[in-house]
């Protein structure tokens, strides 16, 4: 039996829309394309080097009822990663999974077509995944579980430590699923290990209320490698046995990008992380044949630029001087989002406008400044906001406030009826 190639990814989030713009040729917002054409890349590597078997770890979308638009481009990248040949498995996150018991999840459909080559892990089970080479390779998979799933499972006078039992729960599920495996296997969990650095993104999409011991996980595990998603930060936890969180395929926000400092005497930089998935391949006996390697994609940069002080004389002037200073320092302004902060009288912040800005970084994909001010008086409060309102209104009434915001009313009305709308679900 030849070497089992894996791919092993996480997090796509998909139909994250936060600073896009409808692509003109599709009228989908350009972040969900952005997305799909890390996954397109993904897809590629499968295809080229006949990867036996591709693992996801969960959270395919942005929420648990993604629409049909969004099913349909994840399913179709799906369908041409089981077409190239691999052994697709299909993890639920926390993301992933319905608020309501007795809902279908989104992975759902696969199950119901028997699509082939497609295996949805939606309990902690072994899930046998059959290879083009006819052998099996075993996933031992835990999908993401909460505080609540624990408590729903003791009785109401129960007045023990919890946490306890959520520890003891999972430390016996381990073992129970390492005892029903058999070589070649692997882990795939979605879960928190609180060893790990969480990143920037943990106040868009969360943390789980359960933790889990990077000890529990791989002391004594049979398990060569520990395929991870939750966190968005690419890291190796341990690297024998090997535990790493892949990471998401695309940057989400300016937490995830670049950051610079442009002074008069030089640039600063400290350059984002890299987005990507692993690569790894396993001998038949399960064990690894090299350390795993991180394939890195082409996630669209975001970068913040911090410039200091703006001139009196010509503030505009003195913010295309720090420009041009950065990208000859390489920082990646190109297809970026920039986030560019500086400081000014506040009497000049009016000669700073965003039409302006974009006039300087034409191109990146999208250019603005925060500009901050020592002058500034503390702003007074809005009599308008006096009122009782529901968020919308009070949505609706900041907008009107902000002249700078017109040609982008619709779109920013639309987007945070849907935030509004989902953290009030």
């Amino acid at each position: 039996m030849r070497e089992l190639r894996v791919i092993h990814f996480a997090d796509l989030h998909l139909g994250v829309e936060a600073g896009g713009r409808p692509n003109p040729e599709t009228g989908l917002n350009q972040r969900i394309h952005d997305v799909c054409d890390r996954l397109d890349e993904l897809c590629r590597v499968a295809e080229d080097e006949e990867v036996d078997a591709v693992l996801f770890a969960g959270d395919a979308f942005k929420n648990q009822h993604p629409s049909p638009t969004l099913q349909n481009l994840f399913a179709r990248r799906i369908r041409r990663l089981a077409r190239s040949g691999a052994a697709v498995f299909l993890l639920v996150g926390n993301h992933d999974l319905p608020r309501s018991a007795g809902l279908a999840h989104p992975f759902s459909i696969y199950d119901a077509l028997e699509t082939e080559n497609v295996v949805v892990g939606d309990r902690a089970a072994v899930y046998p995944l059959k290879l083009r080479s006819g052998g099996v390779l075993n996933v031992a998979a835990i999908p993401h579980f909460s505080r609540h799933d624990a408590l729903a499972q003791l009785s109401e006078d129960f007045d023990g430590d919890v946490d306890d039992v959520i520890r003891r729960t999972f430390h016996e599920t381990v073992h129970r699923l390492r005892g029903e495996c058999e070589q070649p296997a692997v882990f795939v969990g979605h879960i928190h290990v609180p060893q790990a650095d969480t990143g920037q993104t943990r106040d868009m999409f969360g943390v789980s209320d359960v933790e889990v011991s990077l000890n529990d996980l791989v002391s004594g595990s049979p398990f060569a490698y520990h395929a991870l998603g939750h966190l968005h930060k690419r890291q190796v936890l341990s690297p024998e046995p090997f535990a790493a969180y892949s990471g998401s395929l695309e940057r989400v926000d300016f937490g995830e990008g670049e950051r610079a400092d442009v002074t008069a005497t030089g640039v600063t930089r400290r350059e984002a992380d890299p987005k990507g998935f692993f690569r790894f391949d396993l001998t038949g006996d399960g064990r690894l044949t090299a350390e795993p390697e991180f394939r890195e994609v082409h996630a669209r940069p975001f970068v913040t630029l911090r410039v200091g002080d703006l001139g009196r004389d010509d503030p505009l002037a003195d913010l295309e001087v720090r420009l041009r200073a950065a990208r000859d320092a390489g920082v990646p302004l190109p297809n970026a989002f920039v986030k560019i902060i500086g400081r000014t009288a506040a009497t000049d912040r009016q000669r700073i406008t965003r039409s302006a800005v974009r006039t300087l970084v034409p191109e990146a994909y999208d250019a603005r400044i925060v500009l901050e001010s020592d002058d500034e008086q503390a702003p007074m409060r809005d009599p308008r906001f006096a009122e009782p309102m529901s968020e919308y209104d009070a949505l609706l009434k900041f907008v009107e406030t902000r002249e700078d915001w017109a040609g982008e009313r619709d779109e920013i009305l639309r987007l945070g009826r849907e935030l509004i709308d989902e953290v009030l679900a």
